[in-house]
């Protein structure tokens, strides 16, 4: 039974919101399972946080079973500038002093 199905006229607007709602949790639950509010929790679910807590969302891919990569959104994988001095990511050829060790 899809997600939209168990909560007649909702359509889930997030990730979180589908892995949620295809477990048949409701907000409230998860909400307390996580530790957080359920106001709070409702904006997360609503991607109305621009730059959400990790701890927030690893609970709920804990709480929900999935990984946590599977409730990232597109838009929080983008560079997220806190000041002017970071105002886009570093050029990786003249930021990185040596690459990534495999081992």
């Amino acid at each position: 039974m899809s997600p939209a199905r168990r909560y007649p006229g909702t359509i889930p607007e997030t990730r979180l919101a589908h892995a949620r709602m295809s477990r048949g949790v409701t907000q409230e639950e998860l909400a307390r399972a996580v530790g957080i509010s359920v106001p709070t929790y409702r904006r997360l679910e609503r991607g109305e946080v621009r730059n959400p807590k990790l701890g927030q969302l690893a609970n709920c891919a804990i709480a929900l079973g999935v990984e946590l990569d599977a409730l990232i959104e597109d838009e929080w994988r983008e560079w997220l500038a806190f000041d002017t001095r970071a105002a886009r990511p570093p050029a990786p050829e003249t930021f990185w002093r040596r690459p990534l060790s495999t081992g």
